[in-house]
């Protein structure tokens, strides 16, 4: 085990398999954040709909800007903000 260690391609393998997993980890992270603001922006396009016509969306609109869809008038509140 010891004779593996002084061998160059040895830590050449080591490297590139930590290089390797560092770029997993980078990728992962980064795609997770980036879907975390795209969902935060749908949120504020979905509340800007529902003021931007006072209410009269559809019930998906609504229910993406976390509102109370008022199936009787068609219409959709907007919670406060917690």
């Amino acid at each position: 085990m010891i004779a593996l260690l002084r061998k160059p391609i040895t830590w050449l393998v080591l490297a590139i398999a930590l290089a390797g997993t560092l770029a997993y980890l980078y990728k992962s992270i980064s795609d997770d954040a980036a879907a975390i603001e795209r969902a935060k922006q749908e949120k504020a396009n979905a509340e800007f709909s529902v003021k931007a016509n006072k209410g009269v969306v559809s019930y998906d609109t609504c229910d993406r800007a976390d509102g109370v869809y008022d199936f009787a008038k068609g219409t959709c509140q907007l919670q406060a903000a917690q």
